[in-house]
This record gives C-alpha cells, sequence and structure tokens, in this order.
C-alpha cells in the first residue's frame, strides 16, 4: 500500500485537487447558473420597494416653432417692382413704405407707381415657397424679389397675390401639433407646457409656455389625407430672441397628478383576466401573487390604492413557472 501511494501520489494528489475544483465549480457557479436561466433563483435587480412618490400624467407632442405674427405682404395692385425699400433682418413699423410697385404687366401702361406698406410692426424675412426645397442652391431666391419682378396684386386675386415679403415679431412664438380625441378631451386652454428646443449647440433648451388653442374639430394631417386630429398650439415667449423659426420643439403638459401616494414600478403590474396582480417578494425566493387597485399610472410608476403596504418587496419579472 505504502508502495502503491509513493509511486502514485503525485496522480492521486491531481486527482483530489481536481474533483474539489469540480466540486466548487458546480457549488459556486454551475449549479447558480442553472438555477438563474431556470429563474428559480431571483436576482435583486428584479425586486422594487413600493414606497411614497408622485405619479404625474403627461402629454407630449412635438412641432415646428412659428411666429405667432407672421403676416405676408403683398401689393394692392398687380405690376412691376420697381424700388424696395428695406432688407431682410430690418426691423419696421406699422405704415411704412417697404417697396414701390408700378401697375401694369410692362413699362409702357402708364399708370403712377404706389407704394408697397408694412401692415404690421416687425422684422423683415423673404417668403418662402412651398417648392423651394426641391430648388438646387443655384436656382434658390436667397433674397428678396429682384427689382423688374412681375407681383400678382390683391386687387386682381388675392388668393393668388405674389408674396413679396414677411413681416414677423418674434416676441411671441407657437407650436402647433395635431393630437388625437382621446388627448385632446384631457387637455384645456391655459395649461402650463414644459417646452424642450434642441439648439444648435447640440444641447436642449428648457421653455416654460402654456396651451392657448384647442381645436374644436378634427383636420385632415395626412399628406394623403390618411390620417386626421385635433389642432393644439402652445405659446412661448422668445424674450431672448435665441430661438430661430422653422426647429422641432417638444412639448409636454402635466395633464394629472397624485403626490405623497404609494408607488410601484410601472413593470411591476400584471394584468389578467382584466384584474391587476403583483408578485410580492417573501425573501429566500419566494413570492406571493396579489390583486392590487391601481390608481394613476405613467409610463414609469404606478399609483397602488390597496392590496400592498410601503416597503412592500415586489418583482419587475415574473417568476419561474409563471406563464402570463
Amino acid at each position: 500500500m505504502k508502495k502503491f501511494f509513493s509511486r502514485h501520489w503525485k496522480k492521486l494528489v491531481f486527482i483530489a485537487i481536481a474533483a474539489g475544483t469540480t466540486v466548487a465549480l458546480w457549488h459556486f457557479f454551475v449549479k447558480p447558473l442553472i438555477a438563474k436561466i431556470k429563474g428559480e433563483t431571483i436576482s435583486q435587480r428584479d425586486i422594487a420597494e413600493a414606497k411614497k412618490g408622485n405619479v404625474e400624467l403627461i402629454f407630449s407632442a412635438a412641432g415646428t416653432i412659428t411666429a405667432k405674427q407672421d403676416i405676408k405682404i403683398s401689393s394692392k395692385p398687380s405690376g412691376i417692382l420697381k424700388a424696395i425699400y428695406v432688407k431682410e433682418g430690418d426691423h419696421v413699423k406699422k405704415g411704412q413704405k417697404l417697396g414701390l410697385i408700378k401697375p401694369g404687366r410692362n413699362e409702357f401702361e402708364d399708370y403712377k407707381p404706389m407704394p408697397i406698406l408694412s401692415e404690421a410692426e416687425g422684422t423683415v424675412i423673404k417668403c418662402i415657397n412651398s417648392d423651394d426645397y426641391r430648388k438646387d442652391l443655384a436656382d434658390k431666391d436667397l433674397s428678396l424679389p429682384r427689382l423688374g419682378t412681375f407681383l400678382q396684386g390683391t386687387y386682381d386675386n388675392a388668393s393668388n397675390a405674389s408674396c413679396f415679403l414677411r413681416v414677423v415679431n418674434m416676441d411671441t412664438l407657437l407650436i402647433p401639433a395635431y393630437v388625437s380625441e382621446r388627448e385632446i378631451m384631457k387637455l384645456k386652454k391655459g395649461m402650463p407646457a414644459d417646452i424642450n428646443i434642441s439648439s444648435l449647440e447640440g444641447k436642449s433648451r428648457r421653455m416654460k409656455g402654456e396651451i392657448s388653442y384647442l381645436s374644436t374639430q378634427s383636420e385632415v394631417t395626412g399628406r394623403w389625407g390618411d390620417s386626421s386630429g385635433f389642432l393644439v398650439i402652445t405659446e412661448l415667449k422668445n424674450t431672448e430672441h435665441k430661438i430661430l423659426l422653422g426647429i422641432s420643439a417638444e412639448i409636454n403638459v402635466v395633464i394629472d397628478k397624485r403626490e405623497n401616494v404609494l408607488t410601484v414600478p410601472a413593470n411591476a403590474i400584471f394584468e389578467k383576466g382584466g384584474k391587476s396582480y403583483v408578485f410580492k417578494y417573501l425573501g429566500d425566493n419566494k413570492t406571493e401573487k396579489t390583486e392590487v387597485e391601481l390608481g394613476l399610472s405613467s409610463e414609469s410608476l404606478v399609483e397602488i390604492k390597496k392590496g400592498l403596504a410601503e416597503k412592500d418587496k415586489v418583482l419587475t419579472a415574473l417568476p419561474y413557472g409563471e406563464s402570463w
């Protein structure tokens, strides 16, 4: 026997170490991994605590910023543009001369030139045609109309009158957005709104505004008439004049709120048969399915009216063996 051990002691030590290592790997790694895969072991990441907090129901929409005052200035008579007295970016007053039009379609029609007057106070900007975005840069008109341009006047056809320039007031801006029937019923005029605007530096600029208009009828919003919605307009003050027209903005309005109520994460709620349940964690990998009564719900939190107490622990994932 002694000779056997003396001859094979190295092999025996190796076998003992290998066996110990195998047992340790099974006990501390393989078995927990299998249990985790099967779901028998509840991860701490899947456990949340019921606690007091605030639940906010938020309405969100997106729109493009426009000026509250954006007036298209046209000539009264049709004619040839003979003079322009302003340039883009100039501040003008109501009644100020902006240009001069010579009525008629050519120089041989002898009509007295007439001034084109501003209809309001504001900043001069160029008119934009609906098809401008399709044009190459070389074909785009980046300035006010050229002298000699023929302008269709409002006397002849007001709906088709040529746009000479626009006078905008950037002090107050609007964000129009279209919402569903369900959403429009939750909104009220005067509701405060948090507005998130993307800046040129890639950072977000947050401002305050309020809902100033709610449409009372649905409008077609899709390009091909395949969708509709109710127009909602949010108004904000542009005191620093750093916001540009045409940029996108996100609107968030708190339409309901519950303060200091019992809450759990929204992903801890499981619905079945028209009822709501949570899985209370009892410790030692044990759970208990519990019916709860819900209150106000947001994307992240849910108010619990009945079924749980403060500091109760619940699962945010189904326990092993549950089919839902």
